[in-house]
């Protein structure tokens, strides 16, 4: 029954051609009869035209009809039972169930773990085991390596007022499914920035395309860019959200001031950003 009423949402199209194309023939026969209606001279052939045309039009109502109960059956109706449908009950039951048996426990009976300290107590059965050989146990599972951080130096002047001096991650990899903490780092110049700008930060793919980003103003708006100091340092943390999150490969970070109303900071090079000299990866 699930079956069937899938199949019919999915190839509700059907239908509604097979109702298109019995529209049309009587759509053509309405309009031949209205066509010899007015060209009719005695009452009678007038009166049988006119009952052709009523005829074609019921008919053309009926199947628009047919059309409408079908939409509403396969929108609203059809979804609902087989939501409520008995059977799926017992399919999506028998998935959970099946997760339940201890059947990885079987698989780590005859690991060469229990193997090997089992007899090391039998060994020692004679002296008490101190505590600080129950402590070294749990070193013998292997543990799972963090991915290491990456940090590097850019050194590069916007304007006469600031100058991009680092950045750190804690890895190079991601998951699109989780946020990008980007931490970088800035110290101020001896000129003023005449505006506030904000910081934008953004992950781009090879080709150029905008997967996830940052803006705003630097230290979450606590540090403006007018305030800062000759020769202060400060750490400004930007953490990216993805906007696309199904894609996967390597992305570069790219960062850059800029106002709204004026558009983005020079740096010394000329140009509007900085492409950080690092790799990041996105994995599913």
């Amino acid at each position: 029954m699930t079956i069937l009423l899938q199949w019919l949402v999915e190839h509700v199209w059907i239908f509604y051609v097979l109702c298109i194309i019995g529209i049309i023939p009587f759509v053509a026969r309405a309009l031949g009869a209205q066509r010899e209606r007015r060209l009719s001279l005695f009452t009678l052939e007038r009166e049988t035209a006119t009952s052709q045309v009523v005829q074609s039009l019921m008919m053309v109502f009926v199947f628009i009809a047919i059309g409408i109960v079908i939409f509403v059956g396969t929108t609203y109706v059809l979804p609902r039972l087989s939501v409520d449908d008995p059977e799926d009950s017992v399919v999506t039951s028998t998935p959970a169930f099946g997760v339940e048996p201890p059947t990885p426990t079987s698989t780590f009976t005859p690991s060469p773990i229990p193997v090997t300290l089992e007899p090391t107590v039998a060994a020692d059965a004679s002296e008490p085991a101190s505590p600080a050989e129950a402590t070294e146990t749990p070193t013998l599972a292997p543990t799972v390596t963090p991915m290491p951080a990456v940090s590097g130096e850019v050194n590069v002047r916007f304007g006469d007022f600031a100058e991009l001096v680092g950045y750190s991650l804690p890895a190079a990899e991601f998951s699109a499914g989780q946020a990008l903490p980007l931490s970088i780092y800035w110290r101020g110049l001896a000129g003023t920035s005449p505006l506030d700008y904000w910081v934008f930060t953004h992950l781009t793919t090879e080709d150029g395309r905008l997967i996830a980003q940052h803006d705003g103003a630097p230290v979450g708006g606590t540090r403006p860019i007018s305030g800062w100091g000759d020769g202060e340092m400060i750490v400004d943390l930007h953490t990216m959200v993805f906007l696309d999150t199904a894609y996967t490969g390597p992305a570069r970070l790219s960062i850059g001031l800029y106002d709204p109303a004026v558009g983005r900071v020079l740096t010394a090079t000329g140009a509007d950003h900085v492409v950080l000299p690092i790799v990041v990866t996105i994995v599913p």
